[in-house]
């Protein structure tokens, strides 16, 4: 053998000499600390007990050390944290508790989850954002939200919805096992052509102007166009007035949905249902204006005009709006 042979065997057997006895000072290391954890816990010294057991679980993670962990987050009234690493000790199978301790851990997540709200989120979209009082939310691996007592402010939020964030209040008393359905509306771009089918399939309200055939042979007066120009826009602004009431009745119906869903009170119905009548009202008018107006369009029309003034026919159709057709 070589120089250099042996100087590299030296060297590995020194390098795994160097590990093992690492290794060992590590597993040494991990008693030692469990122990002193224990004697804080003994002590009443609750966060220094829980700082040890964390500590000795990043070295060596064991079913026992996440039953520490439990055991002292409960003892600090930190509920959430002795809910997730008691249960958590009762699935781990690395050093796994004894039947003594697994019973003790039973009954301590039992009593830490009288202090907690367990929530089912079924979320549309999916890729709602969660946030609690604010901040992100930490979801446990099934998806759940767990929160302590007293009341909190739940919201989502999602760039691509119209509204972009919803927020609700969530009272927790504890122990409560519900389910909360949260959505947002995706928010969707105005149609390039007024296309009543498309409308109608998004449950909108469009509206349809058919505009009819003028003399180009000259000689028709200047008052009859102004009245068809009046009726034009009464008509086109009686859809604006229709779309106006179709969105007051769809906010209102998601304000009473919220309420029926989510136990919150709806607290601004009696605006929309002002906003609602205003639409209406502006609707009739704007529509009652565009048959009066067109009418008189349709007496004063030339008489010596060889083709006859053509029709006019303006349709609004979808859930929640009004509908007209006429033609001179």
């Amino acid at each position: 053998m070589t120089a250099a042979a042996a100087l590299l065997v030296t060297v590995v057997a020194a390098a795994s000499w160097a590990a093992d006895k690492a290794d060992d000072a590590a597993n040494t290391a991990v008693p030692v600390l469990i122990g002193d954890a224990v004697a804080e816990y003994d002590a009443g010294r609750y966060e220094e007990a829980r700082a040890l057991f964390r500590l000795a679980h990043e070295k060596q993670p064991t079913a026992r050390t996440l039953r520490g962990i439990g055991m002292a987050s409960f003892e600090m009234r930190d509920y959430i944290e002795a809910t997730r690493a008691l249960a958590a000790s009762l699935r781990d199978q690395r050093r796994p508790l004894t039947a003594e301790q697994r019973k003790h851990a039973q009954a301590l997540l039992a009593r830490a989850e009288t202090f907690v709200g367990q929530f089912s989120l079924k979320l549309s979209p999916a890729s709602l954002s969660v946030f609690v009082d604010g901040r992100p939310a930490m979801l446990e691996g099934d998806g759940s939200l767990l929160l302590p007592l007293g009341r909190h402010e739940l919201s989502v939020r999602c760039a691509t919805c119209s509204p972009n964030e919803r927020q609700l209040p969530v009272d927790v008393v504890g122990g409560e096992k519900k389910s909360l359905e949260l959505t947002l509306a995706l928010a969707t771009a105005p149609p390039a052509t007024a296309d009543t089918t498309g409308a109608a399939a998004a449950g909108g309200s469009v509206p349809t102007l058919v505009g009819g055939q003028q003399d180009t042979a000259g000689g028709s007066g200047s008052g009859h166009l102004w009245l068809v120009g009046a009726a034009g826009v009464a008509v086109v602004a009686a859809g604006a007035g229709a779309l106006w009431w179709r969105k007051s009745q769809q906010e209102i119906n998601e304000c009473r949905s919220m309420e029926a869903t989510f136990a919150a009170d709806c607290t601004n119905e009696s605006d929309l249902s002002t906003q609602r009548s205003a639409a209406i009202g502006t609707t009739i008018a704007l529509g009652a204006t565009a048959i009066v107006t067109g009418v008189f369009a349709a007496i004063l029309w030339p008489g010596e005009q060889s083709a006859p003034a053509a029709s006019s026919v303006a349709c609004f159709g979808g859930k929640d709006s009004v509908g007209c057709a006429f033609r001179f």
